[in-house]
């Protein structure tokens, strides 16, 4: 495949599952109008993209008003206009880990949960510190049933071993999700050079766009694949369709 190139648009490979977007309209940082978001949806659906799970932040303290039920009655409403794009959408949430977020996560509260398919919990830190309680924090989700995924982790800027400090994670059954437009260089070179090797490493699970404005689609286009890293990708691809469909 592709023998005269040294790599490839990520567009044209099948890629139909985002595990991770801020496209659900005025609820965080991403898509301020519905207008746009359909406008996204659109061309991703152009794009090939078939499938999107819509995590919006969940983190008291920037976003009060995202609590589950908010947000299940948001994505409930832009469900119903969404259709029309041809992509299915499903609600979830990128949870920030700070003090207190296990109380969210008692077995005797599962409306307080906005997972991913198969019981798996998109998770986040600040770009600046990791936050304290993490570890305990995913041992708390595991004990509870759930299957946390560690979003972005090429982006944290305070992990130098990067391959040791993830490795830890993923002992403890956390899977590690890559943002695709860190291989493009859009988050900067180290974040770049971190996806890259984390990726040879075969460190990630899963592939999200972490869509927030129109701007990003035109980077999605332009961003190429090294050949080299063409089958790493397609099986994170794989795992996206996989994780939808658990």
């Amino acid at each position: 495949m592709w023998p005269f190139t040294s790599s490839v648009d990520f567009i044209g490979m099948d890629f139909r599952t985002d595990v991770h977007s801020h496209i659900l309209p005025g609820v965080d940082d991403g898509f301020r109008t519905e207008a746009l978001s359909l406008q996204a949806l659109d061309l991703l659906a152009q794009a090939g993209v078939r499938q999107v799970i819509l995590t919006p932040h969940i983190y008291p303290e920037l976003y009060p008003d995202n609590t589950p039920e908010n947000i299940r009655h948001a994505a409930e409403a832009f469900n119903a206009a969404a259709a029309r794009t041809g992509i299915i959408c499903r609600t979830a949430g990128e949870h920030m880990v700070f003090p207190g977020i296990e109380a969210m996560f008692r077995k005797d509260a599962p409306g307080m949960v906005l997972s991913m398919p198969g019981s798996h919990v998109l998770i986040e830190m600040s770009y600046a510190y990791e936050s304290p309680g993490i570890r305990d924090f995913i041992f708390h989700l595991n004990v509870s049933g759930y299957h946390p995924v560690l979003a972005h982790p090429e982006r944290y800027t305070f992990y130098q071993d990067v391959t040791e400090e993830m490795e830890t994670f993923i002992s403890m059954d956390t899977a590690l999700q890559l943002n695709v437009l860190s291989l493009g260089g859009f988050y900067g070179k180290t974040a770049k050079a971190k996806a890259e090797h984390m990726l040879e490493k075969g460190l990630y699970t899963y592939l999200g766009t972490d869509l927030h404005s129109l701007r990003q689609i035109d980077q999605l286009k332009s961003l190429r694949i090294k050949k080299s890293h063409v089958k790493a990708v397609e099986r994170l691809l794989e795992n996206n369709d996989a994780l939808w469909n658990s």
